[in-house]
């Protein structure tokens, strides 16, 4: 294998995923149940986008403990999860025997999967903060394409990359990363459910620029079919923010602000 970019920023990510995983899953309850019963996590709006996953084969990339992929089964997908951590692979699989729910979990970084499965999924599906561990965008689309089928669809749905370059500051919310930073950030701790405190190795985050993930999708022969932004975000991103009655996060009206793209939306086809 050829040596990958920022290889031991990847690797320490790696090994700050396996250190939280346990932590992560500390904080979850009654998955098995839930999986078990047809239970999905996904939003309304994300499920009303998604292709038609029914009887598919879909990769799910950056996978972590697999409730998102179990999710995708439960709305009909066949499904095979790729992660970088054993330990979230490890997870994913004992979720994925104990809920009944048959799903493939494979321990992987998604810009080398295996090539025993080029060219077998319908769908390539990435969503849920996954492109910010990314070094390389054109890459990672390189094997978006290798494992799709011709005709094969690929669905992202993630953070927009405005949202990276904003943090709060003394004034309020304002532009503070360089959008065109080439080098990652360095961080400690990922426990973002339970905000546990515990002796964490650094982990790195890599700034997303649409020009990048465009022109691997462009080049790499996937041609993009829907592009939507949206105001709204996944969880509680910045502390102004409040969640509606859909489950999503929004600022609200009396913070005064302009409307923000907070997510995106991919849909592209492999030709």
């Amino acid at each position: 294998m050829s040596k990958l970019p920022f290889e031991e920023e990847m690797k320490a990510n790696e090994l700050a995923w396996n250190e939280v995983t346990p932590i992560h899953q500390s904080h979850k309850k009654g998955q098995e149940e839930f999986f078990r019963s047809g239970g999905c996590l996904f939003k309304n709006i994300e499920i009303q986008h998604l292709p038609d996953i029914k009887g598919k084969k879909v990769a799910h990339l950056g996978c972590n403990c697999g409730q998102d992929t179990l999710s995708l089964l439960n709305l009909g997908a066949r499904c095979t999860g790729f992660d970088m951590s054993l330990e979230a692979i490890t997870e994913a699989s004992k979720l994925s025997e104990n809920s009944g729910k048959s799903a493939e979990f494979v321990h992987a970084n998604i810009l080398d999967v295996p090539e025993s499965y080029h060219g077998e999924f319908d769908v390539v599906y990435i969503s849920r903060s996954v492109l910010v561990w990314i070094p390389d965008l054109k890459m990672l689309m390189k094997n978006v394409s290798a494992l799709l089928r011709p005709g094969g669809e690929f669905f992202l749905y993630d953070q927009h990359p405005f949202t990276h370059i904003l943090d709060e500051t003394d004034c309020g919310l304002g532009a503070v990363h360089d959008y065109f930073e080439e080098n990652p950030d360095q961080f400690r701790g990922l426990d973002y459910i339970g905000n546990t405190k515990y002796d964490a190795s650094p982990n790195y985050q890599f700034m997303v620029r649409l020009s990048d993930l465009f022109n691997g999708m462009i080049s790499n022969g996937l041609t993009i079919k829907e592009f939507h932004e949206f105001d709204h975000s996944m969880y509680q991103q910045f502390p102004e923010m409040v969640e509606k009655e859909n489950g999503l996060f929004y600022f609200p009206g009396k913070a005064k602000m302009a409307r923000l793209p907070l997510m995106m939306m991919i849909k592209a086809e492999k030709q």
